[in-house]
């Protein structure tokens, strides 16, 4: 019965479905992870890759109502905790089939943004139950959380594709990124903020002296290029990894002083912002040769002249750099495989620095 359902489920995808029983966005029961505006609480509004939105229900079916700007983004359907399917939106405000013809017990929904920011805003209106539906309290609780900020690496630009093709949303997966793999490896929240391009002073290829919208100056939007709204930084993360410098040095013309004293900058916005929190600063994994050993002693002072403000711990962690023996995405980007290899060295690192416990985590990625 669960094979027939997901081929049923697969040929569905972004289909046009109206049922009857419309939940709205405020649903107390409905549970939100990333940076999301909530100006509107009946249609929240985001960007971000790795914005999740879960809630547990019971009933045979389900739906969801998003109003996406461009009609590129894709979204991961999780199913009780298996990725069955993936939505690719239309422009406009449409309901996405996300379930159908299950058993009429308990089940857990999310819906994950797999592609980054460049793909235009969504905004979410509700789910849309069938008639025999009601939402619940979210059974599986997720007491951890963790915070990513980096550039097309975190994003996941590339990483189901091949070098040579050409860059679109249908290669890009966040949920299978380095960072999402890792958080799921403990049970954990987690929020991406990242763009593919960005900086800590100066974006791909950019001028010397840097660019205007590198990561510290826009950091604290939850629109990376609107000013308003501001983030609120109301949920304090467990841990903050950093994954900046790869754009900074890609070409020539990086600047050591003005990388050090921005990234150093970061770190302070970021211990100010929440109550010092722990941040690891990473490095991986697309450097290599003279740059990668020049960013590797960078960050390695910053983290250790970080560390000694005594404004919260800072600890520096380097994941592999990939060889090609793992694959090559697009445009020389960290394949699903090297992510899944850069995911379990952060997951030992971070399991020992943190005292967390590793879980069993269950994923079926549909491409």
């Amino acid at each position: 019965m669960k094979q027939i359902f997901l081929i049923f489920l697969m040929s569905l995808s972004g289909l046009l479905i109206h049922a009857g029983n419309l939940v709205p966005a405020n649903n107390e029961f409905i549970e939100y992870t990333g940076r999301i505006d909530f100006s509107n609480p009946e249609s929240p509004q985001f960007s971000y890759s790795g914005v999740s939105i879960r809630a547990c229900f019971e009933g045979s079916g389900i739906s969801a109502v998003l109003e996406d700007e461009k009609g590129e983004n894709r979204y991961n359907i999780i199913l009780d905790g298996v990725v069955v399917n993936q939505v690719s939106t239309k422009q406009g405000k449409h309901t996405y089939l996300l379930a159908e013809g299950l058993e009429d017990t308990g089940h857990e929904i999310e819906i994950f943004k797999r592609t980054e920011l460049i793909f235009g805003k969504t905004s979410f209106h509700g789910f849309e139950l069938a008639r025999d539906a009601s939402l619940q309290p979210i059974t599986n609780e997720r007491p951890l959380f963790i915070e990513y900020i980096g550039n097309s690496i975190t994003c996941g630009y590339g990483n189901e594709g091949v070098n040579g093709e050409t860059f679109g949303p249908e290669t890009e997966n966040h949920y299978m990124t380095y960072a999402a793999i890792t958080s799921r490896n403990f049970n954990a929240r987690h929020m991406a903020v990242s763009k593919s391009g960005i900086g800590i002073y100066r974006n791909y290829d950019g001028p010397a002296e840097g660019n205007e919208d590198c990561m510290p100056n826009f950091y604290d939007r939850i629109f990376l290029y609107d000013e308003t709204p501001k983030y609120d930084f109301a949920v304090q993360p467990d841990v903050v990894c950093i994954n900046l410098g790869t754009n900074d040095f890609s070409t020539v013309g990086g600047d050591s002083a003005l990388y050090v004293s921005n990234y150093l900058r970061l770190i302070e916005t970021i211990q100010a912002k929440y109550n010092h929190p722990r941040i690891v600063c990473l490095l991986g994994s697309m450097m290599s040769g003279k740059v990668l050993d020049e960013v590797r002693g960078y960050v390695q002072f910053i983290a250790r002249t970080a560390n000694r403000k005594g404004m919260g711990p800072v600890t520096f962690f380097e994941m592999s750099a990939q060889t090609g023996d793992l694959g090559i995405g697009v445009d020389t980007h960290p394949t699903v495989a090297q992510h899944q290899k850069n995911a379990a060295e952060l997951t030992a690192y971070l399991a020992e620095l943190m005292d967390w416990e590793v879980v069993e985590s269950r994923v079926a990625s549909v491409h």
